[in-house]
């Protein structure tokens, strides 16, 4: 346990971290979500991102472990994400073998630096596939990039 926290705290100092949260809308019959995200970065250009999700109507919720590749143009980063995600049902549990369970990500967005290259507004919109029937989202977030 002690290496895992070592680790954690060298990589604060090291790597660049953006953490944020976000409100946004899905194109399934659910509606309305938000959720909270953290993204670090170990390479030029190249970030993994792990990202929780709940919906308003519902107690369903999303963990999705991503990649977000993209550049960064005088303030305005463009970017392309993949990633793989595990939910619950809409009661808020989660089946292990159930096929419904599992989904993958793929998307884009733009992050958009406000006052400083600390505090930006991202757009995303992902295409989520689950059991042969996907569903896209949209969301707006604020994010802090340390």
């Amino acid at each position: 346990m002690r290496k895992i926290l070592l680790f954690l705290l060298i990589s604060i100092f090291l790597f660049p971290i953006e953490l944020g949260g976000f409100i946004g809308e899905g194109s399934n019959a659910r509606g309305m979500m938000y959720g909270v995200f953290a993204s670090l970065s170990f390479f030029p250009m190249t970030r993994v991102e792990v990202e929780g999700t709940k919906f308003f109507t519902t107690n369903q919720k999303t963990a999705i472990l991503s990649a977000e590749a993209g550049l960064t143009l005088s303030g305005v980063h463009p970017y392309l994400v993949a990633g793989v995600g595990i939910n619950t049902d809409e009661e808020g549990s989660f089946h292990p073998f159930s096929s419904g369970s599992y989904f993958t990500s793929l998307g884009g967005g733009v992050k958009f630096s406000i006052f400083s290259s600390i505090f930006k507004v991202r757009l995303d919109f992902r295409k989520l596939s689950i059991k042969d029937n996907p569903y896209y989202r949209a969301y707006v977030g604020f994010l802090l990039s340390i």
